[in-house]
């Protein structure tokens, strides 16, 4: 199995938002100057009937570019401290490689504008599987898109975080990608992973396997496993390739 990273595509994308981060600020300091110009060098005077608005277009422009400004740094640090990889994807990228061959492809932080972030993608023969990674700690129930996590009295929380529903969202995301570029009939599976040997999960009729690394593919057997010849190979290439390029 190849276990890889879309640098190319990760790099490609920094530098865009690095891009479109530099275009806004200058954005909003080019609207800010002509607030500045406008308070400094009145263009309307003080008794026209216009210039209590000439005044509010004038404050508006200051506030507008300040925000582009703000808006633009922001992008730009985005973009500077972009994330290139994904150690627990490759963790779990690891485990797999030594039961799975050439035929499949794992990709690890998958970033796309068209998909978002993704922890893990598996190509093969059986299809895509879609990964959501946590390395989060505790006991935890699970029900559907249902999640608790017990507390230290022994007490159950009601959790906001829902790893499966995450993922959930993540496929659908791939399916729509996938589809807009002609390979949409590619059955899409998705899995949760914990990482933390010292964790557990209770599971109540799940909506997606929820597993820890060593567990994949015996876990899988009757969802993404159950059939390994479901696509050809040169379609399992070629989405490959779309993921990461």
């Amino acid at each position: 199995m190849r276990n890889v990273v879309p640098k190319r595509a990760l790099s490609r994308r920094s530098r865009n938002f690095m891009l479109m981060g530099v275009v806004v600020g200058l954005i909003g300091l080019f609207i800010v100057t002509v607030s500045i110009f406008m308070r400094s060098v009145p263009l309307i005077s003080r008794t026209n009937d216009s210039y209590n608005l000439y005044v509010l277009f004038r404050d508006i422009f200051l506030w507008l570019g300040i925000t582009l400004g703000i808006a633009g740094v922001a992008m730009m640090i985005r973009a500077a401290t972009w994330k290139q990889d994904n150690p627990l994807a490759k963790e779990v990228g690891d485990v797999l490689g030594k039961n799975l061959n050439e035929r499949y492809v794992y990709i690890r932080n998958v970033s796309k504008f068209a998909i978002g972030y993704v922890d893990g993608v598996l190509v093969g023969p059986p299809g895509v599987l879609v990964f959501r990674v946590t390395n989060k700690e505790g006991t935890f129930f699970n029900e559907g898109n249902y999640w608790m996590r017990q507390q230290d009295k022994g007490d159950w929380k009601t959790m906001r975080w829902s790893p499966t529903k995450e993922c959930a969202d993540d496929i659908i995301k791939i399916r729509e990608f996938l589809a807009a570029r002609g390979v949409g009939q590619v059955p899409v599976f998705g899995v949760v992973v914990f990482t933390s040997d010292i964790t557990t999960v209770s599971l109540e009729k799940p909506t997606l396997p929820v597993l820890q690394p060593w567990e994949l593919e015996q876990g899988l057997n009757a969802t993404y496993f159950a059939n390994r010849d479901r696509i050809d190979q040169l379609i399992a290439n070629k989405i490959a390739d779309l993921l990461t390029g």
